[in-house]
């Protein structure tokens, strides 16, 4: 109920992107069903089909609005084949016509890696609407609550360690615009069809990158130091090696700001 709207103009507008259906009405009141099929935000196709429940309906006029993330240069839309004019990123697309039963659309947001820079100087790389971290391997431990600050929580909870190391910084000459694209490579993942993909398991998507172990950078009181300052030109780091990033929202310990050497 939060990908769809209905619009002052009789329309129908899709704002955010998952697989879905949507029954709604359009037009003079026209009942509509619109099925949404996506692997969006880890590919970049989104496909609706327009379909009327009612089967003495074959086609109404209404308008379909749809939404061009900020971050995408070179959206594309083609209906029934034709490809449409291309919009512009950050902004709503209204596609106005009489829409007949079958009609489909496809909306292609191309997804290029991308950086950003936050405290410390440090670096996060992101593709598309996604933020990607670290993939750290993760042991779970139980532990007995002990009491101590009552049990309001339960009488036991788990606490995650990591079995990888994770204090890596990138290097500065990889993140320049002129070699981001070869030096972080997009890699797919086959995964069971079905399944949950908010996990290393089975996150459907990797970038391949190198780091350097950055020894100064080390747990304290049990978690991620403070970031070390970049760019680190005098500090010893370690050699290149490759490593793996992963959506966000796949991990549970999470480093997702780099530091940066020369």
């Amino acid at each position: 109920q939060h990908l769809w709207f209905a619009t002052e103009d009789n329309g129908v507008a899709a704002m955010v992107y998952a697989p879905s259906t949507v029954t709604m009405r359009v037009a003079d009141g026209v009942e509509i069903c619109i099925d949404e099929k996506t692997n969006y935000p880890f590919e970049e196709t989104i496909r609706f089909d327009v379909r009327y429940p009612d089967r003495k309906v074959k086609s109404a006029v209404f308008p379909f609005h749809l939404r061009i993330p900020a971050w995408c240069q070179g959206a594309e839309i083609v209906v029934n084949g034709e490809r449409m004019d291309t919009p512009a990123a950050g902004s709503v697309v209204k596609l106005s016509r009489r829409w007949e039963n079958g009609d489909c659309i496809e909306l292609r947001l191309p997804m290029q890696v991308a950086t950003s820079y936050w405290y410390e100087g440090a670096v996060s790389v992101e593709r598309g609407p996604l933020l990607y971290a670290l993939r750290i391997g993760e042991e779970w431990r139980r532990v007995e609550d002990d009491g101590k600050f009552g049990t309001r929580y339960g009488t036991w909870y788990y606490e995650v360690y990591p079995k990888d190391k994770w204090n890596y910084c990138l290097v500065e000459d990889h993140l320049k615009p002129e070699n981001l694209q070869q030096k972080f490579t997009v890699h797919y993942r086959e995964v069971p069809e079905g399944s949950y993909p908010w996990n290393l398991e089975n996150a459907p998507i990797e970038i391949h990158a190198v780091g350097r172990e950055f020894p100064n950078w080390t747990l304290y009181n049990g978690s991620a130091g403070p970031i070390p300052y970049s760019v680190q030109c005098q500090v010893e780091t370690g050699p290149d090696e490759p490593i793996v990033l992963v959506p966000y929202g796949c991990t549970t310990l999470r480093i997702a700001e780099f530091p940066i050497t020369r």
